[in-house]
């Protein structure tokens, strides 16, 4: 999977001491602590069956169904993730439910402090102004706003000095050590940093300081010294305080083979012009042989994250609607080909592109 990082050029200077990539002593506690992790959370594992089932019910189009579940399943948690809530919030409106979806959009506004995503996609297409701002005046901060402005320096300062790595790249490495390890300090003394204590992203999805996981996921791919995000992340999961689907990617980057397939489960789209709806709208997925798609289901059942063929479905649905939900599972890569190639050009290149890929079937 490719993910694509928008380096933002800052002003702040933060001034750190060149150092080699190490763990500190807050990363080997980290370790020993949370050595094994078992999920035995019930009301945790009923909240992802139930938030998944409300899924699949919207990508049947049975969004009473579907408001029913996520219903079930925000009375299992501390704090609902933000995907999740919206997509409530947008199946409510759809099964005309306005008295729940009002709840859910007030729960929205309460954990945000950047609503223009959220303004945009409501109003006017399914609420007024009047309504909107009669929200606005009922908000109330339900997070901690002096750690989400902690947490967005976090985001700043892996950001500073990226992409010059010829001549910062010692300073890059040394601004993330500092951030993990500030992660590392919030989840021992309050637990992973969450939308329990930070609120909603603009995105809905993830947190500001997400990049670091990241970074240090790819680190950890070339250098097995660097910390192992999985007891951090396990833990995290099996609180609520993590979202499966990120936690899976960040895993697949790791690159550690012995523990098994962190299966991300790309879907793939490849467009041109002159090719027909039938393929520019089809959906392509990795062609995993039987042992392996096995496995990574029995990983993503463990985490529970969601099974392959679900994320298959809920791909095949965002392709086909225009409604904006929010599927944290489904991972798509949409490819335009050059507009200067032929229609026997663009055939042959859409065959090469899918040759080590099997379409999707319902």
């Amino acid at each position: 999977m490719r993910i694509t990082i928008i380096i933002i050029i800052l002003t702040i200077q933060i001034s750190c001491k060149n150092r080699n990539e190490t763990n500190s002593k807050s990363d080997s506690s980290a370790i020993t602590e949370l050595t094994k992790c078992n999920y035995n959370n019930e009301a945790i594992t009923a909240y992802y069956t139930l938030t998944n089932k409300a899924e699949i019910a919207i990508c049947n189009g049975d969004f009473d169904r579907a408001s029913r579940n996520y219903s079930l399943a925000f009375r299992e948690i501390k704090k609902p993730f933000g995907a999740d809530v919206y997509n409530a919030a947008l199946s409510n409106q759809l099964a005309n439910n306005l008295d729940e979806r009002n709840l859910n959009l007030q729960l929205l506004i309460n954990n945000s402090d950047d609503l223009e995503l959220l303004k945009s996609i409501f109003v006017s297409t399914y609420i007024d102004e009047n309504l909107w701002n009669s929200f606005i005046e009922q908000r109330t901060i339900e997070y901690d706003s002096r750690l989400r402005n902690e947490f967005k320096s976090i985001y700043e300062r892996d950001q500073l000095f990226r992409p010059m790595y010829d001549t910062h790249n010692d300073t890059i490495q040394a601004n993330r050590v500092i951030n993990m390890n500030r992660i590392l300090s919030i989840a021992d003394s309050v637990g992973f940093p969450s939308q329990m204590e930070l609120g909603f992203r603009k995105s809905l999805r993830g947190q500001n300081h997400d990049v670091v996981l990241v970074h240090t996921s790819q680190k950890r791919s070339s250098n097995k010294n660097i910390i192992d995000l999985e007891p951090i992340l396990c833990k995290a999961v099996n609180e609520g305080r993590f979202d499966p689907e990120q936690a899976i990617a960040y895993l697949h980057f790791q690159n550690d083979k012995d523990k098994g397939n962190f299966e991300v489960y790309s879907t793939w789209q490849y467009r041109h012009h002159l090719l027909p709806d039938s393929l520019n709208n089809k959906i392509w997925l990795p062609n995993l042989n039987k042992e392996k798609y096995e496995s990574a289901n029995r990983i993503r059942k463990k985490w529970n994250a969601d099974q392959l063929d679900d994320i298959a479905t809920k791909s095949d649905f965002n392709s086909r609607s225009n409604i904006p939900f929010i599927f944290t599972s489904v991972m798509t890569s949409v490819e335009n080909m050059p507009t200067d190639l032929t229609l026997e050009e663009a055939l042959e290149q859409y065959k090469m592109n899918t040759s080590d890929k099997r379409p999707f079937e319902k």
